[in-house]
């Protein structure tokens, strides 16, 4: 964890992902029994080469809590987080791996909100609660969850 001026500074670690979300966009449902299904627009790397987009459907398992935010996270969060992977040149590193090193899905490694409340959530631990971050262009979604699967690309 990493502090600046008595605040805590927020890492967040890059999904391994093929895509990136490039969306203006996000559509959120959330249900008790079937968790939070989240749409977006994405870009795989030839749809970005060829400015295409497909609707992607992330569906996050075992919910203890969505948060949706109609600001664009890196402007309301300027100089408050860090993402943990640094790549000089992400368009080849993309190219060369498969994997988009900036795709707009990240775990918040180090998060204050599942420290306070991680256990009233999982008090015994058995879900394996993660604080996931999902990037839109002018908002953003928030999501402690057991994990995602996600279709469309």
């Amino acid at each position: 964890m990493y502090l600046i001026l008595g605040e805590i500074f927020m890492i967040l670690a890059p999904e391994q992902l093929n895509f990136r979300i490039s969306s203006t966009d996000l559509e959120v449902i959330y249900t008790e029994s079937n968790g939070v299904k989240l749409t977006v627009e994405a870009q795989s790397l030839d749809d970005f080469r060829h400015d295409k987009y497909h609707e992607v459907t992330f569906n996050f398992s075992n919910v203890a809590e969505v948060k949706c935010i109609s600001l664009n996270f890196s402007e309301f969060n300027c100089d408050e987080y860090e993402i943990s992977l640094k790549i000089d040149d992400p368009l080849t590193y993309w190219e060369q791996t498969g994997i988009n090193p900036e795709p707009g899905v990240y775990c918040i490694t180090n998060s204050e909100l599942l420290r306070n409340k991680g256990l009233v959530y999982d008090p015994n631990n058995r879900l394996n609660l993660k604080h996931y971050l999902i990037m839109g262009y002018d908002s953003y979604a928030e999501i402690i969850a057991s994990k995602y699967e996600f279709s469309g690309i």
